[in-house]
């Protein structure tokens, strides 16, 4: 009873852009907000309160069952409300590593509150060519009642970095989701959807280009399409001509929603080697569409794929192996749909909105 009690004085999500840019944490960050939202007035709850740090006023959708205030600029504003609106809450999410200090002084003002932070990926892993763990973090983070980890690999690569007890630790999966798949016919295009900034690297596009230079070797005929924008995009053209398949790889660029379903329904194969992937969502939403996936041996996305059942995993260095999964998928469409929909059923019986706010709520039961 005192539990329930406790929970009724409120929630508090604090995060950073959310609603203002376009990414995997930003998407995340939205589903937190609607989960808590449901959650709180499933069970009669206040409103939760929802800081966004860097959003501004007009990013803000009108959401009644959720109070979301954007701060823009004003740092030092977001810390001195966020800590006074802690005293009126019991459970404290964090949207980022980088708010752990918020964290901390909103435990300050509210010391019964209950802390959890969510991770996502390499924010977490302490490596160098992503974000350096600040020194004051492993202490700070021994605050924490939970952390929600995306995968195995994250909450593992964390845990060692900051010297973390494995009980704090839960799997708290991204979701994706329900469509209404478009029919379409496959034309040998395999497709790639990826943010091209120069941290993104680890996606290993240039893998994806490099096999396909096999395949036009060996006269399979394939087209590798590439959707996402960013500086990368100069650098993979030109690797691109200097393979001589300039004319087998499209660079679509931003897409819209309806446009990237229409790419989806011709593709024939999901592909993205990645080396960075803290979960992968990018491989739900190509189940979705009913494509088998590659993905890469050395990140968490090895976690969710079952090989030769939805998908492959391909070391992004092992260009031959990469080649030959490739054409494998495309002179076998029967077994490349039937992977395609053994990963859509995946997805609807574990990776949607309802199963997101179900762990949450596991995650809320549990607080001590």
């Amino acid at each position: 009873m005192r539990k329930v009690e406790a929970h009724n004085r409120g929630i508090l999500f604090l995060a950073l852009d959310t609603y203002g840019r376009v990414g995997g944490i930003q998407r995340f960050n939205r589903r937190v907000v609607a989960a808590l939202a449901e959650i709180s007035g499933d069970r009669g709850w206040r409103r939760p309160v929802m800081h966004i740090m860097r959003d501004v006023d007009a990013d803000i959708p009108e959401v009644a069952s959720a109070a979301i205030r954007a701060f823009g600029s004003r740092r030092l504003d977001f810390i001195v409300r966020s800590a006074a609106a802690s005293r009126n809450c019991s459970i404290l999410f964090l949207g980022h590593i980088n708010l752990l200090p918020v964290g901390l002084i909103c435990k300050l003002a509210a010391p019964r509150i209950k802390l959890v932070l969510f991770v996502h990926g390499d924010e977490v892993w302490d490596d160098p060519a992503y974000r350096r763990m600040r020194f004051y973090e492993p202490l700070m983070a021994r605050a924490l009642n939970r952390i929600a980890s995306v995968s195995a690999f994250t909450a593992n690569r964390m845990r060692k970095a900051f010297a973390l007890p494995a009980e704090t630790f839960r799997l708290f999966p991204n979701a994706v989701d329900r469509i209404d798949r478009q029919p379409g016919k496959s034309v040998r295009n395999i497709l790639t959807v990826a943010r091209l900034d120069r941290h993104d690297r680890g996606k290993n596009i240039d893998a994806l280009i490099k096999a396909v230079a096999l395949l036009k070797h060996r006269n399979v005929k394939c087209v590798l399409q590439v959707v996402g924008e960013g500086p990368l995009k100069r650098e993979l053209a030109s690797l691109a001509r200097e393979l001589a398949v300039e004319d087998r790889v499209e660079f679509l660029g931003r897409v819209s929603d309806a446009g990237l379903a229409g790419i989806y329904a011709q593709a024939s194969l999901f592909a993205m080697p990645s080396s960075k992937e803290g979960f992968g969502i990018v491989f739900l939403e190509a189940w979705l569409h009913g494509l088998p996936v590659i993905c890469g041996t050395e990140d968490a996305a090895a976690e969710i794929v079952r090989e030769g059942i939805d998908g492959f995993a391909v070391n992004p260095r092992d260009i031959e192996t990469l080649a030959r999964k490739m054409a494998m998928l495309l002179a076998q469409p029967g077994m490349a749909a039937a992977m395609g929909e053994a990963g859509a059923e995946k997805v609807r019986s574990g990776y949607l909105m309802e199963h997101f706010k179900g762990n949450l709520e596991k995650i809320i039961a549990e607080l001590p």
